[in-house]
């Protein structure tokens, strides 16, 4: 789902360690959609709590197989994402989406949320 919804092609082995890592990190969650023993979505969020405003929760992957889109699983998962996050503490959900996934952005506005700023993603690597 990574490599063909979200154009990330990561090594299968790293990606496992990540996902381990995450079930021990209670401040991280994944939710995953299954039709027949088969993962067909899930979201991913973490912390996002900054000095400088209350305590949010960070989405860092949202991702339906294209065989799945349109079946209401992305709803699903953003819901429960929200119920993690309202027991969690937090006061909303933030997200980035990249400016070029236009039915992304429709779909976050349907399920009520808000595009507040445009920014540049700039990172610098080691």
């Amino acid at each position: 789902i990574n490599k063909t919804r979200l154009g990330y092609d990561y090594d299968l082995e790293k990606l496992q360690a990540k996902i381990q890592a995450v079930l021990n990190d209670s401040t991280q969650v994944i939710f995953v959609a299954e039709t027949n023993n088969k993962v067909v979505g899930y979201i991913h969020l973490v912390n996002y709590d900054v000095i400088y405003a209350d305590n949010f929760k960070n989405c860092l992957g949202l991702a339906v197989d294209n065989d799945y889109k349109r079946n209401g699983i992305g709803s699903a998962l953003l819901k429960q994402a929200e119920i993690w996050a309202k027991e969690n503490g937090a006061v909303g959900i933030r997200l980035c989406s990249g400016v070029e996934r236009e039915k992304a952005h429709q779909f976050y506005q349907s399920q009520g949320y808000e595009v507040t700023k445009l920014q540049k993603n700039i990172k610098k690597i080691f």
